[in-house]
C-alpha cells in the first residue's frame, strides 16, 4: 500500500517544502537533548495539513520510528482517531499527550495528511474541513532501553553442619518448628600441606607437601526435637554414614631397612549417631554435641603418623595400638557475614585413642576466593597442617 501511495504522490513531490517532521509543528514533543527526528516520507502519505485545523474523518493512523513503520498495537490502542469518525485537534492533542506518557518515546511529532480520492462520508461533508479522509501520522523517536543485567544469585548456605560437625539446625535456618532434614556432605584431604613429629625413630621430623587423596562422602539424617527460643536451644538427634574412599594411597612408613605400606584397603564405611544442641549467640551459631561411632576412626586415616605401622616403628610401641575412638565430643562456631559467605571453626576430640588426637577445622574458603578450607590435625607428638575442599549440600528441606 506505501509503495502504491509513494507512485501516487510523485508528481507532487516537488511541490512540497517542509512539513509536520520540518520542526515546524507546534505539537511536537520532545526532550530537550534529543537527537533530530527521523523524516517520514511526507509526500507518499497524502497532501499535508495542518494539525492545529480539524476536525477531520480519518482513514488510519500511522506509527513511524526511524522512517519505518511500526506496528504497536499498545500504541494504536491509546489514539482516540477511528476510522469513519470525527477527530478534532483537541483529540489530536490529548493523543500526544497519552502517547507521551507511556514512557516509551524521547521525541513524538504529529501530522495530519489528506488521502487522495477518498471523500469524507455525507454526514461530515460540511463539518470536516477536508473533503477527503486524513490519515493521522506520528513520528517518534523510542527511547533506549538497556537489557536488565542478569544477576545470578547464590543460594544461602546451609547451616545444618559446619564443616564434618552437624548443627541443630535445619536447611538454610528458616525452619524454626522441629522436623526431619538431610543433608549431603563432600570433602576431599588433598594434602598435608606442612607437619612436624616428636617420634624417636622418624627419619623425618618435618614433612610438607604430602599427597593424602582422602573422600569423604556422607549423609547426615536428622530430627530436631526441640526449637530455639530466645532462651533455650535447638536440640537435635542424627546419624552420620560417612563412605571414605581414596584416590592415591597413603603414605609408607618407612624406617631403617624396612618400608611399610599402611592401608591396602581403600573404601572403608564409618558411621555415628549424635546428640548436638545449637544457639545463636548474637550474630554468631554455636554449637555443641558428641558422636559415637566408628567415625572416630577418621584421625587415623588423615595421616600416616597415627597408623598402628608408625606407632611401631617410630615410638617403638610392640603393643599393636591403634588409634581408635568410639566417642567423639564436638564443638563449632561459625558467622555468616552474607546468606551465602560463612566462616567458621570446629573442633573434634577423639576420647581414649591413642596419642590423643584432636581435629580443629577452619572454614576459610571465601577467603581465598575458593572454597578450600584448613585443618589442624594435633596429636601426641606432633600436628599436621591439611588442605581440604568441602561441600554440603541441603536435600530437605531445600530453603
Amino acid at each position: 500500500m506505501l509503495a502504491a501511495l509513494l507512485r501516487m504522490a510523485a508528481p507532487a513531490a516537488a511541490q512540497d517544502t517542509g512539513g509536520a517532521f520540518t520542526g515546524q509543528n507546534p505539537w511536537a514533543v520532545a526532550a530537550p537533548t534529543a537527537p533530530p527526528v527521523a523524516v517520514a516520507p511526507a509526500m507518499a502519505l497524502g497532501t499535508p495539513l495542518s494539525v492545529s485545523g480539524g476536525p477531520w474523518v480519518p482513514a488510519e493512523v500511522l506509527f513511524f520510528s526511524a522512517g519505518r513503520v511500526v506496528a504497536d498495537y499498545a500504541w494504536r490502542d491509546s489514539v482516540r482517531a477511528r476510522r469513519g469518525h470525527l477527530y478534532t485537534a483537541a483529540d489530536l492533542q490529548r493523543d500526544v499527550q497519552d502517547l507521551m506518557t507511556l514512557g516509551r518515546f524521547t521525541s513524538l511529532t504529529p501530522a495530519v495528511y489528506a488521502i487522495p480520492g477518498t471523500a469524507v462520508p455525507s454526514e461530515f461533508t460540511s463539518i470536516s474541513v477536508s473533503t477527503n479522509q486524513v490519515r493521522v501520522v506520528f513520528d517518534v523517536i523510542e527511547k533506549v532501553v538497556e537489557a536488565p543485567k542478569v544477576q545470578i544469585v547464590t543460594p544461602p548456605t546451609a547451616v545444618g553442619g559446619v564443616l564434618l560437625t552437624p548443627t541443630a539446625w535445619r536447611g538454610a535456618g528458616r525452619h524454626e518448628n522441629p522436623g526431619m532434614a538431610l543433608d549431603i556432605n563432600a570433602a576431599y584431604f588433598i594434602g598435608r600441606l606442612y607437619g612436624k613429629n616428636s617420634y624417636p625413630d622418624s627419619p623425618r621430623k618435618t614433612n610438607y607437601i604430602d599427597r593424602i587423596g582422602l573422600w569423604t562422602l556422607t549423609a547426615d539424617g536428622k530430627m530436631q526435637i526441640q526449637s530455639e527460643s530466645k532462651v533455650r536451644p535447638a536440640v537435635a538427634v542424627g546419624g552420620q554414614a560417612m563412605l571414605m574412599f581414596r584416590d592415591s594411597p597413603q603414605p609408607t612408613v618407612t624406617a631403617p631397612g624396612v618400608s611399610v605400606k599402611i592401608d591396602t584397603k581403600n573404601t572403608k564405611v564409618l558411621t555415628d549417631g549424635y546428640f548436638v544442641a545449637s544457639k545463636k549467640l548474637g550474630p554468631v551459631r554455636t554449637s555443641a554435641g558428641v558422636m559415637q561411632g566408628t567415625i572416630g576412626n577418621l584421625a587415623a586415616n588423615l595421616s600416616e603418623f597415627l597408623t598402628p605401622e608408625a606407632l611401631r616403628f617410630y615410638t617403638r610401641d610392640t603393643h599393636g595400638t591403634q588409634v581408635i575412638s568410639r566417642t567423639v565430643p564436638f564443638a563449632s562456631a561459625f558467622y555468616l557475614i552474607k546468606p551465602d559467605y560463612p566462616v567458621g571453626i570446629e573442633v573434634m576430640k577423639f576420647n581414649g585413642a591413642a596419642r590423643k588426637p584432636v581435629l580443629i577445622n577452619f572454614k576459610l574458603g571465601r577467603f581465598l576466593k575458593m572454597n578450600f578450607d584448613l585443618a589442624l590435625l594435633k596429636y601426641q607428638g606432633g600436628y599436621d597442617v591439611l588442605g581440604f575442599f568441602q561441600f554440603r549440600y541441603n536435600h530437605f528441606p531445600k530453603r
